[in-house]
């Protein structure tokens, strides 16, 4: 439940950065609707341009604004989000004793990395939309982007194996996770609306882990197997 809490925040911001970020932008890729998570995608100097509108002109600049303002929020909300994944991984394996989950929490640091180093991008893009040369940041930016959506869902992958030891509503997460996962595979291979359905999957992921953390009760079964195991590793220590 304390993640969860954590988990809260992230909803909060997440609403927060919904507000900030444009809704709409002069042109799109197809596929694409909404313009932070094209804006991430993009792949060329010419789509940039398409995306933000004719240089000079006032749609541009408040767009410009509009997207700097966010990716400088977002700054926040990665501390917050990649802090979720952490902790819960860390949560689960502490309840099962398994070291496994472990890797969701390191996986957590590297996620948190890359969507750092995604948002330099964007704002060195959007500082220079103007000269004409941002294609090492473009480069870069496609190179951070998928470390952190494909990081995402490899955590969310990891954790399946401890949700499908739930009930139906846990099983339910770990099918959306798997599910996740498959779409950042299919999504890398072809840009398309699928990295749009991506994005709703990883949102809807986690909407459905912070709800986890509040309706979930430890099985009497696995607080048995915890109490087990403890006191086998004080006998051998003994």
């Amino acid at each position: 439940m304390k993640v969860g809490f954590l988990g809260l925040l992230v909803i909060g911001m997440s609403i927060v950065l919904l507000m900030v970020f444009p809704s709409k932008a002069p042109w799109m890729m197809d596929g694409f609707f909404t313009p932070i998570i094209a804006f991430e995608f993009v792949q060329s100097q010419s789509e940039v341009y398409r995306l933000f509108g004719l240089p000079g002109a006032p749609d541009q600049l408040s767009m410009i604004k509009a997207m700097d303002f966010g990716n400088r929020l977002d700054y926040i909300f990665m501390v917050l989000y990649s802090s979720f994944l952490f902790f819960f991984s860390f949560a689960c394996a502490k309840n099962t004793g398994q070291r496994y989950y472990y890797a969701g929490s390191v996986l957590s640091f590297v996620i948190l990395v890359a969507d750092a180093l995604e948002n330099i991008q964007l704002l060195r893009i959007t500082g220079k939309i103007t000269s004409l040369d941002f294609v090492k940041e473009l480069s870069l930016l496609h190179c951070f982007t998928w470390i952190k959506w494909g990081g995402i869902t490899v955590v969310f992958l990891i954790l399946a194996s401890y949700f499908f030891k739930g009930r139906t509503y846990s099983k339910v997460i770990a099918v959306t996770g798997i599910s996740s996962f498959i779409l950042s595979i299919l999504a890398y291979l072809n840009r398309s609306v699928l990295n749009e359905l991506l994005g709703i999957s990883v949102a809807l992921m986690f909407l459905m882990m912070i709800v986890y953390c509040f309706i979930h009760k430890t099985d009497i079964h696995s607080l048995l197997a915890r109490t087990t195991r403890l006191t086998d590793k004080k006998e051998k220590i003994a």
